[in-house]
């Protein structure tokens, strides 16, 4: 339940085995000193296309807490590279979720208007691939842990209180839900998570005086 999953977009065949390793390494030894992320399970996955990336963020059984995203993919077809994924992603499908947007090609080589446009869709974080791997570990935690903060007191009180919250009923336009469906549709920042959030807030509201 208390879980962070990131995404990882890029061609590299060396990511899955060399990489991910190297990432997680780092995030379990920054999650292991702090007692707010301890008890979190980090999950990295691999997407070696921006068609299978696309796919993968398409099902709405997957959700995503961070995007790392490359600019260049060699012979891909679906989008001209990182940045009209990018912003593809933020019009379409997820427009919460932290992106960090990396290059190989040097930071420098990225035309204007293309930077303008990776701004617009609120990309969290631009890192050269260069950089060593413990520091692009380290962006990919703070990333994951820079997250909605209401969210993160519904997965603390789901930890507290599951067993009783797993009793009551749940209805979100008539069709019944669960309290942890609830918190996904939240983490997605979605029509329904948008809807739950303006309800709690609006009752939290009206049954406290105080705050």
């Amino acid at each position: 339940m208390l879980e962070r999953n990131i995404l990882i977009i890029d061609d590299n065949k060396r990511v899955k085995e060399t990489y991910i390793p190297a990432y997680l390494s780092k995030i379990n030894m920054l999650k292991s000193a702090s007692g707010k992320w301890s008890k979190y399970q980090f999950n990295i996955d691999h997407c070696s296309s921006m068609k299978a990336a696309l796919d993968y963020l398409s099902d709405s059984e997957n959700f995503v807490d961070v995007l790392v995203v490359d600019y260049e993919f060699n012979g891909e077809t679906t989008f001209s590279n990182g940045t009209a994924f990018v912003r593809y992603i933020r019009e379409k499908i997820n427009r919460y979720c932290q992106i960090v947007f990396y290059t190989m090609q040097g930071l420098s080589n990225i035309d204007v208007e293309e930077w303008v446009a990776l701004v617009n869709s609120d990309v969290f974080k631009f890192v050269d691939k260069s950089t060593k791997d413990d520091i692009l570990g380290e962006v990919i935690f703070e990333a994951a842990t820079r997250r909605n903060p209401i969210v993160e007191s519904l997965e603390r009180f789901w930890c507290k209180y599951g067993t009783m919250l797993e009793t009551y009923t749940y209805t979100f336009d008539g069709q019944a839900i669960t309290f942890e469906e609830i918190i996904s549709h939240i983490r997605m920042d979605d029509d329904i998570g948008r809807v739950f959030i303006e309800k709690l807030l609006q009752k939290a509201v009206l049954m406290n005086t105080e705050i």
